[in-house]
């Protein structure tokens, strides 16, 4: 038995980088729970929608690391089992949170007429079905305020897990090469890298709006976007505007940009020598 382990081509100091990411989105949508206003009528449907395709957003993306991680040869380093067991649990936890918040909606009385049509009570039935949602819908908050609260620190625990587990031997620190890309992808993503950018839906179109002015295509958008390059949520609506971010991976791909090479300069033609200096080696 050895104490010795490599990870050959598996950049950890990314999945670090996103699992701590993760960490600060799940933290972020649990704040967001917390100040949640619960009052009961069509202002909670349409406030409360965009939290639970987040949660379901997040859950998603927390399955993709598992799956990663897992199928990675992390999976061969001592102490990846807890790691790897702890973010399985956090997948059905992020799913409660997702599972809360719908049933949030669920509970949530809307405007609507009965049967019937309207009767002269229907403001008292109205107060009724209010009062009796209310509580029920602030339980569901906490609820999934305390499942985000519990991802995040599992997000942020098995990151410095994986970083500490790692830095211990230097070959499981080996990064493999950065990604390569052509010089229409690089000017993309330096502009996309300057602030951050937006993705929009103008004249029924997208159309990704960068802090300086460049101009970047969908296509190279969508190329650096499948490459792992970007960042956006998906679970925000395109006529909303996403905000468009560089990751740890695209910032390492712009470091190690390669630099041109130009070919080398001929050599200057000396000058013709003067032709009283001919005369005189003649003589």
């Amino acid at each position: 038995m050895t104490d010795s382990f490599t990870v050959e081509h598996v950049d950890l100091s990314v999945r670090v980088a996103y699992l701590r990411q993760l960490a600060a989105d799940f933290d972020d949508l649990r704040s967001r729970a917390v100040d949640f206003d619960t009052t009961p009528g069509t202002a909670l449907l349409r406030a409360a929608i965009p939290l639970y395709l987040r949660a379901q957003s997040l859950a998603a993306r927390l399955a993709a690391q598992v799956t990663g991680l897992d199928a990675s040869p992390y999976a061969q380093v001592p102490g990846s089992r807890e790691s790897l067991d702890a973010l399985r649990g956090a997948i059905g936890t992020a799913a409660l949170a997702a599972s809360d918040i719908a049933q949030a909606l669920a509970a949530n009385p809307l405007q609507g007429t009965r049967l019937g049509g309207p009767s002269e009570h229907e403001a008292r039935f109205r107060d009724h079905d209010h009062a009796a949602a209310a509580p029920v819908l602030t339980e569901h908050f906490q609820e999934a305020a305390h499942h985000l609260e519990l991802c995040s620190t599992i997000c942020h625990y098995v990151a410095h897990g994986i970083a500490k587990d790692t830095t211990a031997v230097p070959e499981a620190t080996a990064l493999p090469a950065p990604v390569k890309l052509n010089a229409e992808q690089y000017e993309a993503l330096t502009a996309l890298a300057h602030g951050g950018a937006r993705l929009e839906v103008r004249e029924r179109r997208a159309h990704i709006a960068t802090l300086d002015g460049t101009q970047v295509t969908t296509h190279s958008f969508r190329s650096l976007d499948a490459l792992g390059l970007l960042h956006h949520d998906v679970s925000v609506p395109l006529r909303r505007g996403r905000d468009i971010t560089v990751t740890a991976e695209g910032h390492r791909a712009l470091a190690y940009r390669p630099q041109p090479v130009f070919p080398p300069s001929a050599a200057p033609t000396p000058p013709a020598p003067a032709p009283a200096a001919v005369r005189a080696v003649g003589r």
